[in-house]
């Protein structure tokens, strides 16, 4: 943990501590106040004009295109509050570039894994804190999934939205996959403790979308990394998990009648509907109909949110801000995947990289994630901002030595030296 620590403080030291702390506020949300510090944020980000001018690209563009787009067409809904629509014209290209500028700061391969691990907490603590005090006063056997943060004076939130506050902790195992040999023991304990307590939060609030994206990363995430190591690295993590699996299946009872599988043990005895995505794949196609024949979009009377990201944007906003933000995604996939032939560098990073964009997107998915719970897409937006300066800098890397020989690879440390911008 010590190196972890001493880690942050030296990237809060080079980025400043104050844009830390507004990052930190920002994912913490207190109050529900976290607007306050994207509005520092922003004035942080547009005074550094020429890091800005540097960073103009297709991706930016398109970024700025969609929230502009997204905002407009959202001055014609009453409801939605003039400040709201600010933060839909503004915060998501802020939080791209963002992601980018603390890539910038960042010194050593490794320490991507720490930030963006970090991130991931952070993005947690007030729904972690929140649903174990309400497992500490009732329990279990609660099904009533609603639950207010605990910031006073918070009303109770849905359990699909505070459920999606736990997408990065579900990547946890899938992370542990690979040799982290610069963590110690206490490190990854630690997280792995995290990990158990934000699946029992899981299970209070009987959210089946956590557990299939801890399910589905887990596994495609070990695919994954697999042909990347060593035969003997293999061996050694197969045994350590079948051992793992034995001790799970001995000492864990998995009976959904148990006190603390009650709630979402109901939800998967009562449901008739699991195998369509809780009704979901029902309305993806409606939705998918309406785009032909209302491309303006369609009222949600008609049969509630589409559950999915870009349908549920088609469907409040229009095919415009849809096409938009669809060629985004498929370039972020794109983006993803031009960082992860970085492998030989850093396994830990770009497995990091696989996990979270994988969960992010399962969350798209299934989700309606701009209307429900924006600042997910604006985490997003950050790990992709700091993917695309990634890959901007490991490029020019590449350009110079095709070899990447200033990177030492043994595992012990992966260091590089200081990137100029």
């Amino acid at each position: 943990m010590k190196v972890v620590f001493n880690e942050i403080i030296a990237f809060s030291r080079r980025v400043g501590f104050h844009i830390v702390a507004l990052l930190a506020f920002f994912l913490i949300d207190p109050y529900q106040k976290n607007f306050l510090a994207g509005y520092l944020l922003t004035a942080f980000i547009y005074i550094k004009k020429d890091f800005i001018l540097r960073r103009i690209d297709t991706d930016f563009v398109l970024i700025q295109a969609f929230a502009i787009v997204y905002a407009l067409f959202s001055l014609i809904d009453p409801e939605i509050f003039t400040q709201t629509v600010i933060f839909y014209g503004v915060f998501p290209p802020v939080f791209f570039l963002l992601g980018r500028y603390l890539m910038s700061k960042t010194k050593r391969v490794d320490d991507i894994f720490v930030i963006l691990f970090t991130v991931g907490m952070l993005y947690s603590v007030s729904a972690l804190l929140s649903v174990t005090f309400n497992l500490k006063s009732g329990g279990y056997a609660n099904f009533d999934r609603a639950i207010p943060m605990i910031w006073s004076g918070s009303k109770p939130m849905k359990a699909t939205l505070m459920a999606a506050f736990f997408t990065f902790n579900m990547c946890i195992p899938a992370l542990t996959l690979v040799q982290l040999k610069k963590f110690n023991i206490a490190f990854k304990a630690i997280t792995l403790l995290i990990f158990v307590q934000s699946l029992l939060c899981v299970f209070r609030l009987g959210s089946r979308t956590q557990l299939a994206i801890f399910l589905i990363t887990t596994a495609l995430t070990l695919l994954f990394i697999l042909p990347k190591q060593s035969l003997n690295q293999n061996i050694r993590l197969l045994l350590l998990l079948a051992a793992s699996a034995v001790l799970v299946y001995i000492y864990i009872p998995f009976d959904l009648d148990s006190e603390y599988l009650s709630t979402i043990g109901q939800r998967l005895q009562n449901s008739d509907n699991t195998g369509s995505a809780g009704g979901r794949t029902t309305r993806w196609t409606r939705s998918l109909e309406n785009l032909f024949i209302k491309p303006l979009g369609w009222d949600k009377t008609e049969f509630g949110y589409a559950h999915n990201l870009w349908l549920d944007v088609a469907r409040t906003h229009g095919i415009i801000p849809f096409i938009i933000l669809i060629i985004f995604s498929v370039r972020t996939l794109l983006n993803t995947k031009k960082a992860i032939r970085f492998s030989k560098v850093s396994l830990p990073v770009t497995t990091l990289f696989f996990s979270y964009v994988l969960a992010a997107n399962l969350m798209f998915f299934v989700e309606p994630v701009t209307e429900g719970i924006f600042s997910f897409f604006l985490v997003y937006c950050f790990i992709q901002g700091f993917i695309r300066e990634y890959i901007h800098l490991m490029g020019k890397r590449t350009l110079k030595k095709p070899a990447l020989s200033s990177f030492e690879t043994t595992g012990k440390k992966i260091e590089t030296k200081t990137i100029r911008q």
